[in-house]
């Protein structure tokens, strides 16, 4: 059974145990987990600051709230509670417009983590070559993201406990799903209009879209979608941009929905096995809910061609 610990902006905690319906969302488009709450309360309600829910000594959700609804009826009060993760901090709060030549991790941290309250940072203190620009409008999130990418080529992540880390050494665990007792229903789904079959794109100034990008995926479907790509708009690397966008077009072909009973804990990016499937199965978005039927887990994934 999960537990909820509510802080308030005084710093008093609060725990249950039952809501009437909660709900936990994580999922690879959108870098700060969601959370959603109804919980049937007594008394006073003080202004709550940030929600922790754990599930044994495991922390599920650590996040700030965004909203707080207070609702009185004859038959009692309902607090209801949507927050988000710790990159919510981040998403938030805009940066600062500069230019750093060789910057480092170190410094990304004190100027633009540490203020907003981060704990600590995992990753190479040494500086990189090359410049990181920080244009008006940019997110605080924005500026790690684009600093990872850049000089890591990973994709930055918050844990828990308040720490950023750059993604370098992260790991996707595997985790055998097996039709039991415990199975709600396991969904397959087949999308062809997801995927593209040609790309053309313009990769100089003078020329048109003449350079050809072809999918053998979509070609064994009998799929056919065809996009043009103006790189010098994008900004992408022809080649590379163009790659990525079809490998993730047949990446949304097929999908499942795996709904079972209880708690399953597992992260976007981790790795399914199920009777039956040879294909590398991979987790897109996970749904942690409570309702009147007890806890469960929705897990979205799609068949990695």
């Amino acid at each position: 059974m999960l537990n909820y610990e509510l802080t308030d902006i005084n710093g008093m905690k609060t725990v249950f145990t039952k809501p009437l319906q909660m709900s936990i969302v994580s999922s690879e488009d959108a870098p700060a987990d969601s959370f959603s709450a109804v919980f049937s309360v007594t008394g006073s309600i003080p202004e709550i600051y940030s929600v922790c829910v754990r599930n044994g000594t495991d922390i599920l959700f650590l996040g700030f709230v965004d909203e707080q609804t207070e609702e009185t009826a004859a038959n009692g009060v309902l607090l209801k509670i949507r927050a988000r993760s710790s990159e919510s901090l981040l998403l938030d709060n805009e940066a600062m417009p500069c230019r750093y030549c060789m910057p480092s991790l170190q410094l990304i941290y004190e100027r633009h983590l540490k203020p907003l309250g981060f704990k600590a940072f995992e990753g190479t203190k040494k500086s990189c070559i090359g410049e990181l620009v920080i244009s008006k409008g940019m997110s605080e999130w924005q500026v790690l993201k684009n600093f990872c990418e850049k000089f890591y080529g990973t994709s930055p992540y918050i844990s828990n406990d308040m720490i950023v880390h750059t993604g370098e050494n992260r790991t996707a665990d595997t985790l055998l799903i097996n039709a039991n007792d415990s199975t709600i229903k396991i969904v397959r789904k087949l999308k062809r209009s997801a995927v593209i079959s040609d790309i053309y794109a313009r990769t100089y100034r003078a020329g048109g879209y003449e350079m050809h990008f072809g999918n053998d995926f979509a070609a064994k479907h009998g799929i056919v979608r065809k996009r043009y790509v103006n790189t010098l708009e994008s900004g992408k690397n022809s080649i590379l941009f163009t790659k990525k966008l079809l490998d993730e077009s047949s990446g949304k072909y097929e999908s499942y929905l795996i709904e079972k009973n209880g708690i399953i804990r597992c992260h976007v990016g981790d790795f399914i096995r199920m009777a039956g499937i040879s294909e590398n199965v991979r987790v897109s978005e996970i749904h942690h809910v409570m309702t009147g039927k007890g806890e469960h887990t929705r897990i979205y994934c799609e068949v990695m061609h």
